[in-house]
């Protein structure tokens, strides 16, 4: 003992932090990982060699050939549980990972706070989650949810920019064990507050993993594709001739991406949407594609909240953003706009207009209304925009303009078959007022193209605009 703290050894060290360092490893290039602070050491416990590494291993590595570091709570050692040192060693990794530019990856698996170490530990949560903010928009900060992330940590792993969360794992800001004893049956906590339960209701848990090599396959697509040079031997002028027979949207973003690889952002959530990341020609790009298939062709309130996140994050790290769109625009209940419908698609809205980075619209389908302005407007900002040959451009869809400006001739056409009637008016519409080459004529649009081509016209005009 020396100055009221027990010496431990390294091989008690090296036990002690054994299984998580093993985790680390497994998602990390091989032989990368060097710890740092290994041997810190906080206040002095009844038993002190309990808290061999402070329940939290830190240190950097590459994934993928990038440089990133990575702290990863040890749930052998004190449960993981948060005290000052175990939260000064975090926020010690975290300052080098600002200062050097690199990502910051977290394993989260946190048995709570040490409450007997008083404020201090309220003290320790205040640092790393202001820590925590200052990371957002600075580097990446890829969020990994091993086990527990309870109280105040879940907060940590909701400032993430993106997160990854084992179907083992527990999330939730109240203790779940409490919020478990609300309910008729006492369940499992990870049916009740894992991943399933957190996937289609906010933009916090944006991927899950089944395993550690499932995590280091997506965590090093991820890193890959938020870096400047994206890998590829893909042609930027590559055909993709099955657009032309019309794809679902996840398949279509894949046609244009390169190699075909697509890295689905939150895929559980407002499936009306396809928010996904990936690259073209070499750059990181963002690309939005609205699904017509799902919820009748209408873009929901919670794939406008999934646009706005998915958008932002965009902008906070300068990657160009596509998108896809054939929507009928909104369609909301009387509920919702009392809930607050305009105030969601207000968000919408902003974080398309206020977002700096470069953005390339394109009509595949139905580009109605709102779903227009929203996702590929000129006036809204989008630099570059095009539209299929099949492609429809209007304030109202064709259907819904019969409806609305032409119920004197449907109702003319009384003794004809209605069916007919209506679709022949609402062919006459789309010809006469939603034809994309109007949009084109009038400069809103760029270019009108065959689908096929559609990769390679987007490849040139990322160079363009990056002025390449």
């Amino acid at each position: 003992m020396e100055n009221g703290k027990i010496i431990v050894s390294s091989q008690a060290i090296e036990k002690a932090t054994a299984s998580v360092k093993k985790f680390i490893d497994s998602i990390c290039d091989k032989s990368s990982f060097v710890e740092t602070d290994v041997f810190v050491t906080g206040k002095t416990f009844e038993d002190a060699a309990a808290a061999l590494g402070e329940g939290v291993v830190t240190g950097y590595a590459t994934i993928g050939g990038k440089p990133v570091h990575i702290f990863a709570q040890n749930a052998e050692v004190l449960k993981g549980s948060l005290g000052k040192a175990h939260a000064d060693k975090i926020v010690k990794c975290m300052k080098r990972d600002v200062a050097t530019g690199t990502p910051l990856v977290s394993v989260i698996d946190c048995g709570g706070a040490r409450i007997g170490e008083g404020v201090g530990v309220l003290e320790g949560y205040a640092e790393v989650l202001a820590e925590a903010a200052i990371v957002s928009g600075q580097v990446p900060h890829y969020c990994v949810v091993k086990g527990n992330a309870v109280g105040m940590m879940s907060a940590f792993v909701a400032m993430a920019d993106f997160t990854f969360m084992s179907k083992d794992a527990v999330l939730s800001l109240d203790s779940p064990m409490y919020l478990a004893s609300t309910q008729k049956e006492f369940p499992a906590l990870n049916k009740l507050l894992g991943y399933d339960a957190h996937k289609g209701g906010a933009d916090i848990a944006q991927f899950t993993y089944s395993s550690a090599a499932d995590l280091k396959k997506q965590l090093s697509a991820l890193v890959d594709v938020l870096t400047d040079n994206v890998s590829t031997k893909d042609d930027p002028n590559r055909v993709a001739s099955a657009l032309d027979k019309g794809l679902p949207a996840a398949d279509a973003i894949k046609a244009i991406l390169d190699d075909g690889k697509s890295i689905e952002y939150c895929s559980d959530w407002a499936k009306e949407v396809v928010c996904a990341l990936g690259s073209i020609n070499g750059m990181g790009v963002g690309v939005v594609a609205t699904d017509p298939s799902v919820g009748k062709g209408y873009l929901s309130l919670d794939g406008a909240r999934k646009i706005t996140a998915f958008v932002e994050k965009l902008d906070a790290f300068d990657m160009p953003l596509i998108t896809l769109v054939d929507s009928l625009g909104f369609n909301t209940t009387v509920e919702q706009e009392k809930a607050g419908a305009a105030k969601v698609a207000a968000e919408l809205f902003a974080s398309v207009a206020a977002s700096s980075v470069d953005k390339i619209g394109v009509a595949v389908g139905k580009a109605v209304g709102a779903a227009y302005t929203a996702l590929m407007s000129k006036g809204i900002g989008f630099d570059y925009t095009l539209a299929t040959e099949k492609a429809c451009i209007s304030p109202i869809a064709p259907d819904a303009a019969v409806d609305v400006l032409m119920a004197d001739q449907l109702a003319a056409d009384k003794g004809k078959d209605v069916a007919k009637a209506r679709q022949k008016l609402a062919d006459s519409y789309a010809a006469m007022a939603a034809d994309p080459m109007i949009a084109a004529q009038e400069g809103y649009v760029d270019n009108v193209v065959e689908a096929k081509n559609l990769r390679p016209y987007i490849a040139s005009a990322l160079l363009m605009l990056k002025g390449i």
